[in-house]
């Protein structure tokens, strides 16, 4: 990086290609991380104690998050369109649900249907 001058006396500074383009690079890098955080404001984030649980299987992915938002089974059920009921026998690992409902209760959570299959 170089500076100079203007004949008015206004400071330049002069990069180098690669220097432009690793300072364009972190400012879209930037730009991007910024974007995923606005999108997930207010999501709900599972502690290190809880990710652990669901991964040695001793919770349910469904309950954890739900849990994690702090949703009651009927809460979770009312603002995904769902009975309680499923949600208990998703949770219970009772039933096998479709896509859709998978869809609405991932989307009623702010999380991805991946984080809530078992």
């Amino acid at each position: 990086m170089n500076h100079a001058t203007t004949p008015k006396g206004e400071k330049l500074i002069v990069l180098t290609e690669a220097e432009y383009q690793a300072l364009t690079e972190d400012a879209t890098d930037i730009a991007l991380a910024n974007a995923a955080r606005a999108a997930d404001a207010g999501a709900p984030v599972l502690d290190a104690a809880t990710m652990k649980a669901v991964l040695a299987g001793t919770i349910h992915p469904l309950t954890a998050w739900r849990k994690a938002a702090g949703l009651s089974q009927a809460a979770l059920a009312e603002r995904s369109g769902t009975r309680a009921a499923t949600i208990n026998e998703i949770e219970a690992g009772k039933v096998d649900p479709r896509i859709s409902t998978l869809k609405a209760i991932a989307a009623a959570l702010r999380v991805d249907i991946d984080d809530i299959i078992a």
